[in-house]
């Protein structure tokens, strides 16, 4: 039996959701196995890595070229390794108070696991909840267009400095 439109959407925006939770996931789960903080800097990587693959896919989805330099990536890697540090640290915290805690000093198997599943399972999920609810429903723009020199673009809209007249 084929889903409505609005439970179709429901569940693309559950993916969603779930692929948000993969990386903070993540961090607590290097947390439990006891993983230092060379791990938590590789999974904020890796988790940069996924949101600039998305963010090229989406652009390129509607149209529109989306570019990176390396102030943006160096501030999106210094927020989540802070976001992702934090979470670690407070479930090491709660994790000590019932267990002896020794941290590694290095990265290892049990680390690559861990970021390889984050990543895998942010990038199916968000593979899955895009082939459920696309972004465009019209056809293929025949080249990506980009902004004119003084416009921004808010929430993938761009937005000319000059009003229209």
């Amino acid at each position: 039996m084929p889903q409505t439109p609005a439970a179709t959407l429901k569940t693309a925006l559950s993916l969603r959701a779930g692929s948000l939770l993969a990386f903070p996931a993540g961090a607590v789960l290097m947390a439990i196995l006891e993983r230092g903080w060379l791990s938590v800097a590789a999974l904020a990587a890796a988790m940069l890595a996924v949101s600039l693959f998305e963010r090229r896919r989406i652009g390129r989805a509607l149209g529109v070229e989306i570019p990176a330099n390396a102030a943006a990536v160096t501030t999106g890697l210094a927020v989540r390794f802070g976001l992702l540090t934090g979470l670690f640290v407070v479930s090491v915290g709660v994790l000590a108070l019932f267990r002896d805690t020794t941290l590694s000093r290095g990265l290892g198997w049990p680390d690559l696991v861990v970021i390889a599943l984050s990543a895998g399972g942010a990038l199916v999920a968000n593979a899955a909840s895009a082939r459920l609810a696309p972004i465009r429903s019209g056809p293929a723009p025949t080249e990506p267009r980009s902004a004119p020199a003084g416009s921004v673009i808010l929430e993938g809209e761009i937005i000319d400095a000059d009003p229209p007249r």
